[in-house]
């Protein structure tokens, strides 16, 4: 699985990319080629200053982590992407970007230098899918996750299939689950 990384804005090529972390040992070849989006959890500062958790799902694809053309690699050695620099999910053109807003600056002093650490665009758009103003965003923990919804699959329609369930999903949602039962 692929998690942002602390830092995410990168640019390479004429392109943004995003620098992601790896989470356990990962099948990488399955994550190329593939339409992904973002989803997860966004801290939030309310008028109050109290911080509360948000859950956002881009809910479109928006990012892919290209191959090389398999007439273009050496296809005798075992498939190992140096995982720091060949797993970079790309996710705009940067001119494209800047005609939309990537090269705004901030407005105001952001203690929490959010343009600093990430695309003003990506976090522009996490602000306007959960209603919020884009300064109350403190910081997020964002995972690229496979946009092809869960189904059922067969002559008969006698398989689940859902792409990369595993326990960091059902793990996030049990403590919640824990945690707001506590609290009413």
């Amino acid at each position: 699985m692929f998690k942002l990384a602390p830092i995410t804005k990168l640019s390479a090529h004429g392109t943004h990319e995003l620098a992601v972390q790896t989470y356990g040992g990962g099948l990488w070849h399955t994550w190329f080629d593939r339409d992904l989006t973002l989803a997860g959890k966004i801290i939030v500062q309310e008028e109050s200053g109290k911080l509360v958790s948000m859950y956002w799902n881009a809910k479109q694809p928006m990012l892919k982590i290209p191959n090389l053309a398999i007439h273009l690699t050496d296809r005798s050695s075992k498939f190992e992407p140096c995982k720091e620099q060949q797993t970079r999910p790309v996710i705009a053109m940067a001119v494209i970007d800047s005609l939309m807003g990537e090269s705004i600056e901030p407005i105001s002093d952001d203690k929490f230098r959010l343009d600093d650490k990430h695309m003003h665009t990506l976090t522009d758009r996490m602000s306007k899918d959960l209603g919020i103003k884009r300064e109350q965003i403190i910081d997020f923990e964002i995972n690229c996750v496979d946009s092809q919804p869960a189904g059922l699959v067969g002559l008969h329609s006698e398989f689940i299939s859902s792409p990369r369930l595993d326990n960091l999903g059902s793990s996030l949602v049990g403590v919640d689950s824990i945690i707001d039962s506590h609290e009413k």
